[in-house]
């Protein structure tokens, strides 16, 4: 049996070293160049087969040889525009961009995995696949991933783990079934013709129907879908005219759902569409429906592998968290959909060395460093466990 708590704690410096320097130099969501560059260029110090691709995706093999499963490693790599106020001596030099979310440590966790289980690799069986991705916080990495993954033969299983200071070092979330919700971001722009508001039978106030039509959203829940289903409607924003006297041409609202069940995304897409319709028809005007993301489907756990990292994580002698849901999204939920596995929170808060409990994307947001040696002795010790 390889010792990976003595890998992870062998190369924690080396993973230290490559989480501040990404944590120094961040780049946004589809621009991860020199990120990527960095990747590759420690790969080949290493030894360590691998593949770029002009996304700035990064996907390293660690090929034992020998017959066996594939598992992925799925680690995020884009930062956020966040203007930095931690202090810290690697603090970001990018001004307006900061690793907020922590898609440093899970870079360089995977640089650290890459380095250990390149030195015990003729002690493994099949293939780990190391998958830098990008474009997470715009959801748009994963499903070329996805796609990259399936080329090169596919993946039995894929794992990930998020760095968050919600939780105290030592603490591990592990969830199986629903973990984080889907999202579709909506805009719909309801198109009237503007007038002059003494005169509004001359014109088409688009105001009315795009207020009717805000809350006939919200009534999405309770009337078209299963109760047991969470769904959550937030149109946040709705905006429509200049003056108290002119009636405006158009109307905007925007908003978001979230959800757990996978099934309800061609619903919700329906309703979205067809509600629209109806009460813009009503009111004689006309509409437009814009998805401003990518949608992404909630994230599924598989429960029996998330059996096997709640197992690894107990042998480890962490806390570990099996229930419970976060209203946030990421595109991991894509690779689960395509490779049964996991994703789990790691807890990065430390009290006692000043790290408090500031929440991801926080200009303030940073981590106990110690947790990577975890998340490292973590992620091999589970992908060893379905290999």
């Amino acid at each position: 049996m390889i010792d990976f708590k003595e890998l992870a704690k062998k190369n924690h410096d080396y993973t230290v070293k490559m989480r501040r320097h990404f944590h120094k130099y961040p780049e946004l969501s589809t621009q991860e160049v020199n990120t990527s560059k960095t990747i590759c260029e420690e790969l080949e110090k290493m030894g360590v087969e691998y593949k770029a691709y002009p996304d700035y995706t990064v996907i390293a093999t660690i090929d034992s040889g020998k017959p066996g499963k594939t598992v992925l490693i799925r680690g995020d790599i884009d930062a956020l525009p966040v203007q930095e106020e931690t202090g810290a001596e690697y603090a970001s030099v990018v001004p307006g961009v900061m690793h907020a979310c922590g898609h440093d440590c899970h870079g360089a966790m995977l640089l650290g995995i890459a380095k250990s289980l390149s030195e015990v690799k003729d002690q493994l069986k099949g293939k780990v696949l190391l998958g830098f991705q990008v474009a997470e916080e715009n959801l748009k990495g994963s499903r070329p991933m996805v796609q990259y993954v399936k080329d090169m033969g596919g993946a039995d299983h894929s794992i990930a783990i998020h760095v968050g200071a919600g939780e105290e070092i030592g603490t591990f979330s592990i969830v199986g079934g629903p973990f984080a919700s889907g999202v579709i971001t909506y805009k719909i722009i309801v198109k009237g013709q503007g007038g002059h508001g003494s005169v509004p039978h001359q014109a088409k106030d688009p105001i009315k129907p795009a207020c009717d039509l805000l809350l006939r959203l919200s009534a999405l829940p309770s009337n078209a879908i299963d109760a047991q289903d969470p769904i959550v409607f937030s149109s946040c924003a709705i905006n429509a005219g200049t003056a108290p006297n002119i009636i405006p041409n158009t109307a905007t609202i925007m908003g978001t759902v979230r959800y757990f069940n996978k099934d309800l995304t061609q619903p919700i897409f329906d309703y979205l569409e067809n509600i629209s319709q109806l009460v813009c028809q009503s009111y004689g005007v006309e509409r437009e429906v814009i998805y401003m993301f990518d949608p992404m489907i909630p994230v599924v756990n598989d429960p029996e592998i998330a059996k096997v990292g709640q197992k690894v994580a107990r042998e480890m002698g962490m806390k570990v968290i099996t229930e419970g849901k976060g209203m946030g999204s990421d595109d991991m939920a894509l690779l689960l959909d395509a490779f049964p596995g996991f994703y789990a929170n790691i807890g990065c808060a430390n009290e006692a060395k000043g790290i408090g409990h500031v929440a991801n994307h926080n200009c303030r947001f940073d981590i106990d460093e110690d947790a990577l040696a975890l998340g490292t002795e973590f992620l091999m010790k589970t992908a060893w466990e379905l290999l």
